[in-house]
């Protein structure tokens, strides 16, 4: 299984995932309060809520917003991610971790780094 973070302020919910239009999806369910899985016919997802962020303390200091969560993002196709973050939906305001040591802003992280090896 591969991951990225996604790190945002107050608005980065795991309820403002499940809102939104899963298009595609086969099912979507919570698995725990903290956890939601999106299936699709290839491969979910899963959305893992956090508000430790010990793991970010320097790089958070350099974002222009008060950071306050963390969904960790565990994916078995790339695919899903790309059809995901890309989502008219999906919260605009967030920065990516993708374990390289670089956050980038989400618009940059989908220019620079999509698509996403498989």
């Amino acid at each position: 299984m591969k991951w990225i973070s996604i790190i945002g302020d107050r608005n980065l919910t795991l309820a403002s995932i499940q809102k939104m239009n899963h298009t595609g999806a086969v099912r979507t369910y919570n698995v725990s309060d903290d956890r939601f899985c999106v299936e699709y016919p290839d491969g979910h997802l899963f959305f893992d809520f956090d508000t430790e962020l010990s793991d970010w303390q320097d790089e958070l200091e350099k974002l222009p917003f008060k950071v306050e969560a963390a969904i960790t993002l565990v994916y078995q196709n790339a695919a899903n991610v790309r059809h995901v973050l890309t989502q008219p939906d999906f919260p605009q305001d967030v920065y990516v971790d993708n374990d390289f040591g670089v956050l980038l802003p989400l618009k940059d992280y989908i220019e620079a780094v999509m698509p996403m090896e498989e």
